[in-house]
C-alpha cells in the first residue's frame, strides 16, 4: 500500500513540474549584417539591453528563465562565435547546444542611409525556425536613438515570456 502511494505522489510531483516548467530563453549577440568590425558593439548593446528588459519582467522566474549575459558571453567567447562572420547564425547554434536553452532572442541589423534596421526573432531550439508570433522586423531608428528600438522589440515578445 505504501509503495502504491508512493508511486502516486511521485506521478503526481513529476507531472505538476512538467506542467509548470520554465521556459529557458537565451539572449544572444545580433548579427552585425553590415560586416565591419567598428559596428560589433552594436551587436552588444542590443543583446545586452534587451537581455536587461526581459529580465524585470519575470524577476521570480515564475514563467521563463534569462540565461545570465556571462554565461552566454563566456560560451560564445569558448567557441569563437563572432557576430561579424557571415557564418554566425551557422555557429551560434552550438553554444545553443551548450547553453541547453528551449528558446533564443537574436536578430540582424543593418546601416542604411544614417539609420540602423534591426529585426529581432525568437527561435525555437528544436526547429532553428523564428517563430512568427513574435518577429520584429524594420525597425529604422537613426544611432543615437537606436536603443530605443528595445522596447518596441521587448513589447512585441513579450506575451511569449510571460506565457500569453
Amino acid at each position: 500500500m505504501k509503495k502504491i502511494i508512493l508511486i502516486i505522489v511521485m506521478i503526481f510531483f513529476f507531472l505538476f513540474n512538467f506542467t509548470f516548467a520554465q521556459t529557458r530563453y537565451a539572449v544572444l549577440p545580433f548579427q552585425n549584417g553590415e560586416g565591419k568590425i567598428d559596428l560589433n558593439l552594436w551587436s552588444y548593446l542590443l543583446q545586452d539591453s534587451i537581455q536587461k528588459v526581459l529580465a524585470t519582467l519575470d524577476p521570480e522566474e515564475k514563467y521563463c528563465q534569462i540565461v545570465p549575459a556571462d554565461s552566454v558571453e563566456e560560451i560564445l567567447a569558448d567557441l569563437n562565435v563572432d557576430p561579424n562572420n557571415p557564418q554566425y547564425p551557422t555557429d551560434m547554434w552550438k553554444a545553443v547546444k551548450i547553453l541547453n536553452v528551449d528558446k533564443v532572442i537574436s536578430g540582424i541589423f543593418y546601416f542604411r542611409g544614417n539609420r540602423l534596421i534591426i529585426n529581432a526573432y525568437i527561435y525555437d531550439v528544436k526547429t532553428k525556425l523564428a517563430d512568427p508570433r513574435y518577429k520584429v522586423e524594420n525597425i529604422f531608428k537613426e544611432p543615437d536613438k537606436a536603443l530605443s528600438a528595445v522596447e518596441i522589440i521587448v513589447n512585441k515578445m513579450k506575451p511569449a515570456f510571460l506565457g500569453n
